[in-house]
């Protein structure tokens, strides 16, 4: 074998020795800036889903205050109508009393 030979088998070897290392490294940083790209998209994901859902907390907080108020014109309502039963009553004693007494 002649230098010649010697040198182009070398280079030929350096060659793909270097393709396949910078193959290797530009695989890791492919992979870390996939990494890092899903880790950003997950974020903002989560960013949306913590802004969705404190929305949704305030509506239900909402939604809570509006039944409680409802409850308590529904228990006013029946007191109101348990009075006026009571007051229908004795009005029904009062007139047939009346009647009786023929005033």
């Amino acid at each position: 074998m002649d230098a010649n030979a010697i040198i182009t088998i070398a280079t030929g070897v350096a060659g793909v020795a270097g393709g396949w290392l910078s193959g290797k490294r530009l695989g890791v940083n492919a992979s870390i800036e996939a990494a890092v790209s899903l880790s950003e998209l997950q974020q903002a994901r989560i960013d949306a889903l913590e802004a969705s859902l404190g929305v949704k907390n305030q509506e239900v907080a909402e939604l809570r205050e509006r039944v409680e108020m409802l409850e308590s014109l529904v228990t006013q309502r029946a007191e109101v109508e348990a009075v006026h039963a009571e007051v229908t009553g004795v009005r029904n004693v009062v007139d047939r009393i009346a009647i009786k007494v023929g005033a």
